[in-house]
């Protein structure tokens, strides 16, 4: 997921179809693609610091000036423009060597927007190698109306290396009176830890069928949250997913369950976003005593 700032693409918004119709403009699909990648890889230099050994990016991806929190290396992923529209494309690739400990964010919100035909793409790898540490946390992903969005991610974790992803849905601009309003999101997830699958998600939401049954019979604009977490060091702690556990309300629903190898699932249902971020909050609140590195805050630009 990548987040967008307020800075207005050069292309027009279809978002009223209405100014289309009088204006006369072009479908999205029909205006310029753009075709974004990413590739980071976070090393330890000769003295043991957490740097950013390789950076390549292209529109629309950019990222801030990393900065180290003595917890971890802090980096923002930034979408300069208004969002991802029909026909983009992006790639992403982040690999986290050993020892180095790299935080990955975003300052905003994505915002996939209205479209009128195609649909937005993109694709992200996460590696850690032994020793390495990688907390992806990404902000709201919205999707607006009749939008349509695919997502694949693909996350290797070697023995040894420590991980904690987690990604958040909106059901749509709530505000404007948009709840599952788009036309199609497919979501596609896997990972793999000491070479061996131990997670997998695939599914596709759609407004048409019963595929949001189980996000709005608890909360009509329910908010989503899937997370994972993966380390050796959390083995023997059940006191840990009790009090995960404990943390479900009648705002919040909170599922953890324990995968192969040292892996763990996390989801979080909420009836608002403010329920659901405090939530996530939490859960890194109830970890950073063991896994240090979740005490890292990534502070907005």
């Amino acid at each position: 997921m990548i987040a967008s700032t307020g800075t207005v693409r050069t292309r027009t918004c279809p978002c009223s179809e209405g100014n289309r119709q009088r204006s006369g403009v072009l479908e999205a699909s029909e205006a310029k693609r753009l075709e974004g990648h990413l590739e980071l890889v976070c090393a330890a230099d000769e003295a043991g610091r957490s740097v950013l050994a390789r950076q390549l990016f292209r529109v629309p991806f950019h990222i801030s000036k990393p900065y180290w929190n003595d917890h971890a290396l802090v980096v923002q992923m930034v979408n300069p423009t208004a969002g991802l529209f029909a026909g983009d494309a992006l790639r992403c690739e982040v690999r986290v060597e050993s020892d180095p400990r790299l935080h990955l964010t975003t300052p905003s919100a994505s915002r996939i927007h209205t479209m009128h035909g195609g649909r937005a793409e993109l694709e992200q790898r996460f590696f850690v190698a032994r020793g390495g540490w990688l907390e992806l946390q990404p902000a709201l992903l919205i999707p607006q109306r009749q939008c349509r969005y695919r997502q694949k991610t693909e996350i290797e974790v070697e023995t040894g290396g420590e991980l904690f992803f987690i990604e958040t849905f909106a059901p749509g601009r709530v505000a404007h009176g948009e709840v599952f309003s788009f036309s199609e999101v497919e979501w596609e997830f896997s990972l793999c830890y000491q070479q061996r699958l131990i997670a997998r998600e695939r599914f596709t939401l759609r407004p048409t069928d019963t595929s949001l049954a189980p996000l709005k019979t608890p909360f009509p604009r329910a908010y989503f949250a899937s997370g994972y977490l993966v380390s050796d060091r959390l083995d023997h702690q059940p006191e840990s997913w009790n009090q995960i556990r404990d943390l479900n309300s009648a705002a919040v629903l909170v599922g953890a369950s324990r995968l192969a190898a040292s892996g763990w699932s996390i989801k979080v249902l909420a009836r608002d976003s403010v329920a659901l971020n405090q939530t996530i909050q939490s859960v890194r609140r109830v970890f950073a005593s063991t896994l240090f590195s979740l005490r890292s805050n990534a502070r907005k630009l």
